[in-house]
């Protein structure tokens, strides 16, 4: 059961690395061999950037809550932290920006001999 009623499920497929500090909440969900980079920070309510793919991923609203859909980050996407700059009003104004997930790249052999390094460390 979940809980608030109406709550969406945190779910992290297989083969995911998670880093140091990270936060997956509500309404999230983690693609197979997807890697979060320490610090990426994760909600159903924040944009994803993908750098890759050149699109952005939300969680997409329904008529009700169980029609509502997760955030979805796909298979194999390596995830940093970033910012997004404050367009509007006082924000600008003072240059603030808002952390946000985004995607740099898909795993490759590179990233796979580092998620290999981590493991045999652990």
């Amino acid at each position: 059961m979940l809980e608030p009623v109406g709550a969406l499920p945190v779910i992290i497929e297989d083969e995911v690395l998670v880093g140091g500090n990270c936060g997956v909440y509500e309404g999230a969900v983690v693609g197979r061999g997807a890697v979060l980079a320490a610090g990426t920070i994760l909600t159903g309510s924040t944009p994803v950037y993908d750098l890759v793919r050149d699109a952005v991923y939300r969680r997409e609203p329904g008529a009700t809550p169980e029609k509502t859909k997760p955030l979805m980050i796909p298979p194999d996407a390596v995830v940093v932290p970033g910012s997004r700059a404050v367009t509007k009003g006082r924000g600008k104004e003072w240059g603030v920006s808002l952390c946000t997930p985004v995607i740099i790249k898909y795993r490759d052999e590179k990233t796979d001999q580092a998620v290999r390094l981590e493991e045999w460390l652990r």
